[in-house]
């Protein structure tokens, strides 16, 4: 049978003497449910320096997942808050996502760090034609590219579009190894702009050995 408990006009309090106590709502027996609900007031669920623990077993955890235009906030009062969202056992996921509005990750002075242990680390790698930036704001920033820890490599390429690095100051291209410059299909060119500077090929303080032009077949040398 059913017990109800009218207030009227009133309110209902449960557990709210000063004394020490347990309160329990609900019953975890068979498909036993609870509901806990408001009209248009609120609706607060609040701990005291105590843990608030909301858990569903096997069952999903859904806040927010009506068809209503809501505005959801976690962590975000005025103190010093850690936020973990996910869990790192064994096959756990985490998504986060947006439809056409905008998904913005800020860290305000603080650092921002993107890891995937083993597995690879993606941005942007979908079919869309998209403009990605990097280190583009109005400030001066520092933006480094890739790794020298044993056989890191690093490739830029692109399609049938250009690949420009431009600088506003100079461009240094430093290997302890071989640098090749090749063009599989056109011409190389250097300093071939209408700007008058010199050129300098071999020039260093050091022992050097500069070569231009080939013997095979029909090459040519133009000087």
């Amino acid at each position: 049978s059913s017990t109800t408990i009218a207030c009227g006009t009133g309110g209902c309090l449960v557990g709210t003497s000063a004394n020490a106590h347990a309160t329990t709502l609900g019953s975890t027996n068979s498909t036993s449910s609870t509901t806990v609900q408001s009209g248009s007031g609120a609706l607060a669920v609040t701990s005291t320096n105590g843990t608030l623990t909301i858990n569903s077993g096997t069952g999903a955890l859904g806040v927010s997942t009506d068809a209503s235009a809501t505005t959801v906030a976690i962590a975000t009062g005025g103190a010093v808050k850690g936020l973990t969202l996910g869990s790192t056992n064994s096959t756990s996921s985490s998504t986060l996502q947006s439809g056409s509005g905008a998904l913005a990750v800020t860290s305000t002075n603080g650092t921002l760090t993107i890891n995937s242990g083993t597995g690879a680390l993606s941005v942007s790698s979908d079919a869309s034609a998209t403009t990605v930036n990097l280190g583009t704001g109005a400030a001066a920033k520092t933006v480094t590219i890739g790794s020298t820890n044993t056989t890191s490599g690093v490739l830029i390429q692109s399609g049938t579009g250009d690949v420009n690095i431009t600088s506003t100051d100079s461009i240094a291209l430093g290997a302890a190894g071989i640098i090749d410059i090749n063009s599989s299909g056109g011409v190389i060119r250097i300093g071939n702009d209408a700007v008058a500077q010199a050129i300098s090929i071999g020039t260093g303080a050091a022992a050097r050995t500069v070569t231009i032009g080939n013997t095979t077949g029909a090459s040519a040398l133009a000087l």
